[in-house]
């Protein structure tokens, strides 16, 4: 992957789902763990979570998406407790992500939807010397 020139706090990031693979991490263990009460009790473990059908709200158009993503971005994600001021930084970020379906978010986007810190503070954790829980600069695939 090749650096983003100058970041700054309109840089997009994501998830980089292959830096768990690099690392061998499990993201859907840890996409597991971020989930509410209500959907481990539908997925008690992250192999009984599979593919589901999710319907765009305005264009009704159905596309197959993992049981997981579905409900961190339809309900965990929504929950008041899911992202909270004692949650640690880097882990709201990634929640953030996940809640947004790893859709790219620039650090002013997820300072407004973690409600903590500063764009600058979350832009300088991202460009930190670690990479935390596979979030890096978005490269739009040409």
């Amino acid at each position: 992957m090749a650096p983003v020139a100058r970041p700054d706090t309109n840089t997009l990031f994501h998830i980089d789902l292959t830096w768990f693979e690099k690392t061998g991490r499990d993201l859907r263990e840890e996409m597991h763990a971020a989930l509410c009460e209500d959907c481990r009790a539908l997925y008690p473990m992250p192999a009984d979570a599979g593919v589901v059908d999710r319907v765009h709200p305005l264009t009704a158009q159905v596309t197959r998406v993992d049981a997981l993503w579905e409900c961190l971005a339809d309900h965990c994600g929504r929950q008041p407790d899911f992202i909270t001021p004692a949650t640690p930084l880097t882990t709201a970020i990634f929640r953030a992500l996940l809640a947004n379906g790893n859709q790219p978010m620039s650090p002013e986007q997820l300072r407004q939807r973690i409600r903590k810190g500063s764009a600058a503070a979350i832009l300088k954790l991202l460009l930190g010397s670690e990479i935390q829980n596979g979030v890096v600069p978005f490269e739009a695939q040409v």
